[in-house]
């Protein structure tokens, strides 16, 4: 009987001994920290659902949303752990029926700083406009990128994409999500890094907007965002964005002039 066409694949992830992987060598180490790189890129991609080592017996599980088996060997025999040859894996279709959201609690810095980035500007259009501007996807394209998705409810895409020739997971703020909105008033959502960032490209700021109508044709937009971590690396990523908004913002301001 043909096996039918299943949207998933279950991989076991099998180590060289079975002592493993409670006696790795640094080498060892070193190549399943590349490993764990290499999963999580795959998990901003969506083609992984689920990765973690399993125990008694030991072995790493991975559920690949991919449905073609060339791909997901493709996928396998590019993980640094198989490529270098420290592990070996069984693959096997299958589908995923019911998939439960579990929050990641790496979404967002556990102890953030009290820093607070803060811009604002005086934008030459109704508040209708402004707000429009801001919540649906036709307003993003408008003057933040061509490439955007906006779902304006809770839980909502807030997906701003620039980098089309990178896979997806590497273009912009997929997997941002709106947190919270009060009509013509307030709008908040999640943000993330640029990929150059590296790790802190997992980790979730959180941006709020407010709208001020100062006049009939003259709103007033102040930007915030918080929830930073500390170090010299959130730093740079506070130093990049303390740049790049008042970019947008002015760039917001000249699609109404």
């Amino acid at each position: 009987m043909p096996t039918p066409s299943l949207p998933h694949h279950l991989a076991r992830l099998i180590g060289p001994r079975s002592t493993w992987p409670f006696d790795m060598t640094a080498d060892e180490e070193k190549i399943m920290s590349e490993h764990s790189e290499y999963i999580k890129k795959l998990v901003r991609q969506k083609k992984v659902l689920l990765a973690g080592p399993c125990f008694d017996p030991v072995f790493g599980l991975m559920i690949l949303n991919v449905g073609n088996n060339e791909d997901a060997q493709q996928i396998l025999d590019n993980d640094p752990s198989i490529k270098s040859g420290l592990m070996t894996y069984e693959l096997q279709p299958m589908r995923a029926s019911f998939i439960a959201e579990i929050p990641d609690p790496e979404r967002y810095v556990e102890n953030p700083s009290d820093r607070i980035l803060r811009t604002e500007t005086v934008v030459p259009a109704s508040l209708s406009d402004v707000w429009k501007a801001w919540t649906t996807t036709d307003g993003i394209k408008s003057f933040f990128s061509d490439h955007a998705t906006i779902e304006l409810k809770l839980g909502g895409k807030f997906e701003v994409l620039f980098l089309m020739d990178r896979p997806y997971g590497e273009q912009g703020s997929e997997d941002c999500r709106i947190l919270s909105y009060l009509p013509m008033s307030m709008l908040s959502f999640e943000w993330n890094t640029p990929p150059e960032f590296g790790p802190l490209r997992d980790i979730r700021t959180v941006v709020v907007l407010q709208f001020e109508e100062l006049g009939p044709r003259e709103v007033r937009v102040i930007l915030t965002e918080h929830g930073w971590g500390t170090g010299p690396e959130w730093d740079a990523v506070y130093d990049y964005f303390n740049r790049a908004w008042p970019f947008v913002l002015k760039n917001l301001k000249e699609s109404f002039s």
